[in-house]
């Protein structure tokens, strides 16, 4: 960690401590914190893919989420554990847009606001999950299967004009290879066994 990046978050520290003895901020738990402008890309100046800075959300007075602060580096790896309840699931619904926080500040990069977008724009944005029972769809084959998780426009007319691209072919083929089915490419994916 470089000395400037050190003081950078020192500095964040200090002011979401302040902000936290004053008991909310300015904006009602909204302002940017790096006087950030939501714009096209993913900048990661200040070195932070996701970013979320006391994000409170409550239902029917129940408070789900309570003061979350979370910030992700590119590569990095988390892990979110905890019991029921523990409000897991809440927060990766505000990630995702499904659900909209009390207060609080959500980034993906140093400038997309994602509080100011909605779940089809957010997936637009490479924003996705992936939910614990894994599906396949049964009667398209393996290759098939692979096609429709490739991150590409879903809406109904670019999808009825799509074609593969050779970038796309062979990003396919590495998956395959990975994967070890490259030799089951056009068998149906429901006749694979468990654990294909």
């Amino acid at each position: 960690m470089t000395p400037d990046l050190m003081e950078q978050g020192a500095q964040r520290l200090s002011e979401h401590s302040a902000r936290a003895a004053r008991g909310k901020t300015e904006s009602g738990g909204r302002a940017a914190s790096y006087g950030r402008v939501a714009e096209a890309g993913v900048d990661l100046t200040h070195g932070r893919i996701l970013y979320l800075e006391d994000v409170n959300v409550s239902f029917d007075g129940f408070k789900a989420i309570n003061g979350l602060n979370l910030d992700i580096a590119p590569g990095e790896l988390r892990c979110i554990i905890g019991p029921n309840g523990a409000g897991k699931t809440t927060m990766m619904d505000i990630i995702t847009g499904k659900t909209r926080p009390d207060s609080g500040t959500v980034y993906f990069g140093s400038t997309i606001d994602l509080l100011r977008h909605n779940e089809p724009q957010i997936a637009q944005l490479g924003i996705g999950r992936k939910f614990q029972k894994p599906t396949v769809f049964e009667q398209l084959t393996v290759f098939e299967n692979l096609e429709l998780a490739l991150k590409t426009d879903k809406r109904v007319k670019p999808s009825m004009f799509f074609t593969l691209d050779s970038a796309q072919k062979d990003r396919l083929a590495q998956v395959l290879r990975t994967i070890h089915l490259a030799d089951h490419v056009n068998r149906l994916a429901g006749l694979l066994s468990h654990g294909q």
